[in-house]
Parts: C-alpha cells; structure tokens; sequence
C-alpha cells in the first residue's frame, strides 16, 4: 500500500468515526400518559453504550425542560426512545383495516391535530427504572441493568 492509499484511508476513518461520535440527537416529540413516557428522537446514538449514555447525560435536562421521566409513588418509570428519523406519516385506512396489504405498525399521537400524526413504531430503546431504584434498559432485544 502506497502512501497517498494510507492516508485517503485514514482521511474515510475520521470522516466515518466522525459522522457516528458527533451525531447529536434531537429530541422532536414527546407524549405522556398515565404510566409511561414516549420520547420520538432523530440522530439518536447507534451503539448500545451510546444510547445508555445519552440518557445518562440528559436525564437532567429532560426533567428540566419536559418534567420527565414521570415518577410514581413508588419511584418507577417506564420511558420509551423510537425513532423518528422517516418523520410522521399520515392515518390511511390501509394502516386501519385487518385485510390491508400495509405492514407499517403506526403510533398514532391524538393529541396532534394534523394528518400527519403517526410514526412507524421503531423502538430504539426502552428504560425502566423500577424496585431499588435499579435501572433496566432494554435495546434490541438485550436488556442492560445498571
């Protein structure tokens, strides 16, 4: 391998480490109810780790600025991260009906007083924090306790 491969290599790494390191997540919708919080993000971290440690680093800031995570009298909460990158999609019948060809699974937000109030259910991550004050996350399938 020549140098100017070597070096065009290493330029592509950089570029690629720095695409997936400074993605910052943008937090685009959040809805509450009785016992839950979902929470629609674009550009959330890729990596288990990453996605850990961004809730990690704003829990804080999202109590600050949303008042969640909601907390019951017992100390537990139940959060759920999707993703929103595609956007909201509108409510078509073939999204309503059992004999539809459609396989899009929709989350539909009531209290968004627009055709486009649904997005694809897309679970990044999900966080439980329950008895003891023990934390359960839960990402593609593996569940994480802290």
């Amino acid at each position: 391998m020549n140098k100017k491969s070597g070096i065009f290599i290493i330029f592509i790494l950089i570029i690629v480490t720095c695409f997936f390191v400074l993605r910052e997540p943008e937090i685009i919708y959040v809805h509450e109810d009785e016992d839950s919080t979902v929470i629609i993000v674009r550009n959330f971290p890729i990596t288990q780790w990453g996605k850990i440690y961004w809730w990690e680093n704003n829990k804080d800031m999202m109590n600050a600025k949303y008042q969640l995570p909601r907390v019951d009298a017992a100390g537990n909460y139940y959060v759920s991260i999707l993703d929103g990158s595609d956007g909201f999609k509108k409510v078509t019948e073939a999204n309503l009906y059992w004999f539809s060809f459609e396989h899009t699974d929709l989350y539909c937000f009531n209290e968004i007083k627009s055709e486009d109030r649904c997005i694809e259910k897309n679970f990044l991550m999900q966080i439980h924090n329950g008895m003891k004050n023990k934390t359960d996350y839960f990402i593609k399938g593996d569940y994480v306790t802290k």
